[in-house]
């Protein structure tokens, strides 16, 4: 008798799409023991209203439907969100690698050929039903810790306070209390006090040279240290985890900049308006594919594309515990190679015109001692050439 992993299997609801009525009998028959309630449907119509009705743990999916075959379903089933994560598991008799490539490219997560093996199946049904359930764990882990954002909120909104209330009494004490706060955040990702003077005066530099105010490049010297606050809603156990993160997990780190934004959010100053506005918009990309919001091209605010190459760029240069400084020329090619796609064409031709200022500025902020020259170091231009980009 089969021993059943209560564990992992509660009640579960499958969706079993397939033409034939005897291939379904003899999946439902193979997966009898196991704590499952099936719903059937013929084609594709049928089983996207089926998705709809209530929560589904896997799909079954056979490719030979009528009318639209399963990779219609698997196109329309896809692009709904809420879908993303439930596996698809297709069972098809075509098994040519050309059909497989293109199901898990469209997103299947695993592939058995008809006719089915019996212990084949039921094997990846229950591999697939455990990803599923850890998937849920994480989401119910995620959820426990909306109140422990609120108290880190409710916290930082105090010392924001105390930060507006100082920039009437002491520009000096101000500046401090802005480095405090974004070092609250950056302390959680081993991120130094180094890199946000860095990148917020690599952002300072390419407004200026883009022809802002002195008065507004100030307020972005200080808001730029504020772009990734919102890391402090995130758990630990994702932040600084070395392996590759999955699906879910990196849904829980693209949720920074819209905590970020939600801390700065209604503040009548003008530097925290523009601190919110970094935050949210710092991850966006020229093409589109950035998140929150999905912004492309200039509909991307100035600052947050401004800012999004100073951070960037700083990253390539510094030492991680996953990796070594990049030498200065490959940093260079990868800025030029990102222009268009992930940065502003013309901004990132400007920030790299000036690769002499940048050099001054990544050796005035050192991580630990005195930073030298990235390996690969360039012969600054004459200060004209640079002086010509503003």
């Amino acid at each position: 008798m089969r021993r059943i992993d209560k564990g992992i299997f509660m009640q579960r609801t499958i969706l079993l799409i397939e033409d034939e009525s005897p291939n379904r009998a003899i999946v439902k028959r193979v997966l009898h023991h196991m704590p499952l309630t099936f719903l059937e449907a013929e084609n594709v119509q049928q089983a996207l209203e089926l998705s709809g009705t209530g929560p589904v743990d896997l799909v079954l999916l056979d490719i030979g439907l009528p009318m639209a075959d399963g990779y219609t379903f698997l196109e329309r089933f896809r692009a709904d969100a809420v879908n993303q994560a439930i596996p698809v598991c297709v069972m098809t008799g075509r098994t040519e690698d050309r059909h497989r490539r293109k199901a898990i490219e469209m997103g299947a997560d695993d592939f058995i050929v008809k006719p089915v093996d019996n212990v084949e199946l039921e094997t990846r049904v229950k591999s697939l039903l455990r990803i599923r359930e850890y998937q849920k764990r994480l989401l119910d882990a995620n959820a426990t810790l909306e109140g422990r954002v609120q108290e880190r909120t409710a916290y930082l909104r105090a010392v924001l306070d105390e930060l507006e209330h100082a920039w009437g009494e002491n520009t000096l004490a101000y500046r401090e209390m802005v480095m405090r706060l974004a070092l609250a955040a950056e302390y959680k990702d081993k991120v130094t006090a180094a890199h946000i003077e860095r990148m917020s005066h690599y952002s300072a530099l390419l407004a200026r040279r883009c022809g802002w105010s002195d008065e507004e490049t100030v307020l972005l010297l200080e808001a730029a240290k504020m772009h990734d606050i919102g890391k402090i809603g995130i758990p630990d156990a994702i932040l600084h985890k070395q392996e590759r993160l999955t699906a879910p997990e990196y849904a829980v780190i693209k949720q920074h900049p819209q905590i970020g934004a939600a801390i700065l959010a209604g503040s009548k100053s003008r530097l925290l308006q523009l601190a919110e506005q970094i935050a949210l918009t710092h991850h966006e990309r020229w093409d589109g594919t950035g998140y929150p919001q999905g912004l492309k091209g200039k509909d991307i605010p100035e600052v947050g594309r401004i800012v999004a190459i100073a951070d960037v760029f700083d990253a390539l240069l510094t030492r991680r515990p996953y990796k070594e400084p990049w030498p200065l020329t490959k940093a260079f090619d990868v800025m030029r190679e990102g222009a268009g796609v992930h940065f502003d064409p013309e901004l990132v031709e400007i920030f790299l015109a000036n690769h002499g200022a940048l050099l001054e500025i990544y050796g005035r902020f050192p991580d630990n001692g005195e930073n030298n020259p990235p390996q690969g170091y360039l012969t600054p231009r004459p200060a004209a050439n640079a002086a010509g980009t503003a």
